[in-house]
């Protein structure tokens, strides 16, 4: 019969918190992040324990079983020994307790080992006698007398030798000398004597201890999905780390300007893989951590077809940067798309693309329920398994709004859907101009805010292009090659085209009224050919 879960809560002191994690009875699990703090961090943390104000709850939790294959060795900047009985891992303070560690431990480095770039970056920090604060000195500069490394202050010995060294031959005025060993000696006294609160959770599992983890941190330390699924998702043997999986597949993104996509929109990606269904919460996400398939189908399906999703917005629907999409739940059809056809024709593509540009201009995703937007994704699913790619939409589509919007906001769907739809315009005119286009909403002059949408020029083409047509128009222009890689050259003529693609009068490029009546006229066109009906018709 499995023992009964027990959780008790007491006071430590920071002292034997250290002593417990130097001898290899405090270890760090598996799921655990890396560290992740900045040196105000730690500096706040100290400095907060030297005010004796309370630093949080520790969590630490006694496994019903030991295993040596759930334990990784790294608390900040020191490798812990793993020989000995371990008793607890750290379930949530992984921060502080790195912290803590790595900047009092004084200890023999030959039997603990130490990163020393991560130890002088992070943890090389000094009290300062004379503010009564915390500074980080570099290892080419010399501490003043009056600092002290905060890894002589636990130790009485340890301290007596460095005041020896530094304080007693440096410090020539015998009142100061006092003043500061008093200062010095008050905070040492204030690490002793500190307390730190523990949660101690015995005869849990590894699934229960998962489970806590993820509540902690969902209650607390604001941590993103993957994080608290990669604690629930944890496969010993293969080592498989969601957090880790989402920050590559971010990191590869850069090159369509979709490096800052939301990890939690990743994750709805993830998450819309499985089961057939489209989601919108957090909802049974345990459940879905733990299906045999789920490293497989992240790894081998979910991942390459968000690459490519991306990949076909940026390359043929000319969102040109992830702030440009109207909806993130679009990705997660352009996902599934590309995960159940590997290599779309285009005759498929343009079927997907004008399924974006529907749900895009009949505002979709924000005028249907939830309940809706489920039906349309199985719609979806059941058109691409059936391979009917005659109609991309099941809805009635309606638009109830097209005229300008009265401001540009680019978090607005209308804006992001009338940037898109110039930014297409000068691709489908000028492909040669728009090489590396980088989006940039800059306005050429103020304007009243009912023009502002007028007067917006979406990216650095336009802008560049504006600008010479309103200094010198007989100006032979060439770009800067790092931004334009084909070396394309610049005259009055090329500028013209692009202003033109963009709705500009080229001859007054300064009437903004005009440009926004043509850019209107342009897009109800281009709206009534994709088959949505206007309000007014």
């Amino acid at each position: 019969m499995a023992q009964r879960l027990s959780i008790r809560t007491s006071n430590r002191t920071l002292t034997s918190l250290l002593q417990y994690i130097k001898q290899g009875s405090i270890q760090v699990p598996q799921f655990q992040r890396g560290f992740i703090w900045e040196r105000d961090n730690v500096k706040n943390l100290f400095d907060s324990i030297n005010k004796g104000y309370p630093v949080g709850t520790v969590f630490l939790w006694k496994p019903s079983d030991k295993s040596d294959n759930l334990t990784q060795s790294k608390l900040g900047a020191y490798t812990i020994p793993r020989e000995g009985q371990q008793d607890y891992y750290v379930l949530d303070g992984y921060q502080r307790l790195s912290s803590l560690f790595s900047c009092l431990y004084n200890g023999d480095t030959d039997s603990i080992s130490c990163d020393s770039d991560m130890l002088g970056k992070f943890f090389s920090l000094y009290y300062d006698a004379n503010s009564n604060e915390f500074v980080y000195i570099s290892r080419k500069t010399e501490p003043k007398y009056w600092q002290f490394p905060l890894n002589v202050m636990l130790v009485a010995s340890d301290f007596r030798k460095y005041y020896r060294e530094h304080l007693e031959i440096e410090c020539k005025d015998e009142e100061e000398k006092e003043r500061i060993l008093d200062q010095a000696d008050g905070f040492c006294s204030r690490l002793l004597d500190y307390n730190i609160l523990c949660t101690e959770i015995e005869n849990a599992d590894i699934n229960q201890a998962a489970d806590i983890f993820s509540r902690i941190n969902k209650e607390g330390t604001k941590v993103t999905i993957d994080w608290m699924i990669h604690a629930l998702s944890y496969d010993k043997e293969s080592g498989f780390n969601l957090a880790q999986t989402t920050d590559e597949l971010l990191n590869s993104l850069q090159k369509y300007h979709f490096e800052d996509l939301s990890r939690n929109a990743i994750f709805r990606c993830f998450q819309s893989s499985f089961d057939d269904k489209i989601y919108f919460d957090q909802d049974k996400i345990e459940r879905l951590a733990r299906k045999d398939n789920f490293r497989k189908v992240i790894v081998d399906e979910s991942v390459p077809a968000i690459k490519n999703a991306v990949q076909f917005l940026y390359e043929d629907l000319h969102v040109i940067d992830r702030k440009l999409l109207p909806y993130n739940s679009q990705l997660i059809f352009c996902m599934e798309f590309f995960r159940r056809i590997k290599e779309p024709s285009a005759e498929q593509k343009d079927w997907m693309k004008e399924w974006f540009w529907l749900t895009t201009y009949s505002s979709f995703f924000t005028n249907n329920s939830l309940a809706d937007q489920r039906k349309e994704f199985q719609h979806f699913i059941t058109s691409i398994n059936n391979k009917d790619f005659s109609r991309p939409f099941a809805h009635y589509i309606f638009l109830k709004q097209w005229s300008l919007p009265y401001e540009f906001n680019i978090r607005g769907v209308r804006s992001c859907a009338l940037a898109l739809f110039v930014i297409n315009n000068i691709f489908k005119n000028c492909p040669e101009c728009m090489q590396d286009a980088i989006f940039r909403q800059t306005f050429t002059s103020p304007c009243e805010p009912s023009h502002a949408p007028c007067c917006t020029l979406f990216t650095d083409v336009e802008t560049k292009a504006f600008n010479r047509i309103k200094g010198n128009s007989m100006v032979y222009y060439q770009e800067n090659k790092s931004l334009f890689p084909y070396q394309i050259s610049y005259n009055i003529e090329t500028d013209k085209k692009i202003l033109s693609a963009s709705f500009f009068n080229v001859n007054n490029v300064d009437d903004f009224n005009e440009r926004g009546k043509k850019m209107l006229e342009e897009e109800i066109k281009f709206i009534r050919e994709l088959g949505v009906i206007l309000d007014e018709e």
